[in-house]
């Protein structure tokens, strides 16, 4: 009997070397979103209410396409999450894109 546990063993342990380890952790990946961060000033203006530094997955929502049409400059306020920092040191550079959105956002 004691050869037959021994057998039967080896067995398990062929069939568990034949499978991928990795198997398990396989994890199906949708297409991921983007996330932006919003980095212009706190506004709130007919209803519609967007704080400094709030994130937003999938891109810059629909609902504030009203301010964008009174703020053009402000689309240029949401940049990617990743790039943030990047961005927080063009914003304080004189004449690069981020810098004139801010300017122009001064006083809403």
């Amino acid at each position: 009997m004691a050869i037959k546990k021994e057998s039967e063993s080896k067995e398990i342990k062929t069939e568990a070397q034949k499978k991928p380890a990795a198997d398990h952790l396989t994890v199906a990946t949708g297409p991921t979103k983007q996330q932006v961060i919003y980095i212009g000033p706190t506004i709130r203006k007919n209803g519609i209410g967007l704080r400094t530094n709030q994130v937003f997955i999938g891109g810059r929502p629909d609902y504030l396409k009203a301010l964008f049409a009174e703020y053009p400059h402000m689309q240029t306020l949401f940049v990617p999450v990743d790039k943030l920092q990047e961005s927080l040191k063009q914003i304080k550079q004189t004449g690069t894109a981020l810098n004139v959105a801010i300017l122009s956002m001064k006083g809403v």
